[in-house]
């Protein structure tokens, strides 16, 4: 596996292929809303120094001289390196929760990461489709499930958390919670301070809203 920091600098635009995207909304049974939506933004809120190659490293988002900042980064990063469910499972909750947040910048570095797990260009672009979408392991399709079911009721629903009990230790369990979780969160910090992705890394694929 390629490490976050090759993955960061890669370079080459991945597209994803164009497939219909089915629209969620609350009219539809089961139908799971994604997050509203807005313009993302062009550049940062906030005035910050541009390094040599013009692209603002992430951190300097969140300086680590502010405590806070610290702390946050030392636990986001964590789920980069320290997991125990497998990296294609990861990705999988990883990808679903970005494109329910609308998170850019995460589902352009998770689109590569996603590949380098073991996903493929189909399999990233099928995330978009969602759970119920042809295609999917029943497993696969679970954990799709489970990322809709925390972004729409912050809850795992008995039946969805025994499936995956079937397979995952109780460690392995929480760590599936805090992941969405963490994503999450990291969309809403990221769209709403104006992180931007490299020229060359594709983020979200084009759909309705």
């Amino acid at each position: 596996m390629k490490s976050f920091t090759v993955m960061v600098l890669a370079l080459g635009t991945f597209s994803i292929p164009s497939v219909a995207l089915a629209q969620n909304d609350s009219t539809t049974p089961g139908a799971v809303s994604r997050a509203g939506a807005f313009q993302h933004l062009s550049g940062p809120r906030f005035e910050l120094p541009e390094n040599p190659d013009g692209i603002t490293p992430l951190r300097q988002f969140c300086p680590e001289r502010i405590d806070t900042c610290r702390k946050y980064w030392e636990y986001t990063i964590n789920f980069v390196a320290n997991y125990s469910i497998p990296l294609r499972d990861k990705e999988l909750l990883i990808l679903r929760t970005a494109w329910l947040s609308r998170g850019d910048y995460i589902w352009g570095r998770h689109n590569l990461m996603g590949q380098d797990a073991g996903l493929t260009i189909e399999e990233i672009a099928r995330v978009a489709m969602g759970p119920k979408a042809s295609g999917w392991s029943e497993f696969d399709a679970l954990l799709l499930r489970t990322a809709d079911e925390l972004h729409l009721n912050r809850f795992v629903s008995q039946e969805t958390w025994d499936g995956l009990a079937g397979r995952y230790t109780e460690e392995q369990l929480r760590e599936v919670v805090l992941i969405v979780g963490n994503y999450t969160q990291l969309a809403m910090f990221q769209n709403t301070l104006g992180v931007q992705l490299p020229s060359e890394i594709e983020g979200l694929p084009v759909a309705q809203p």
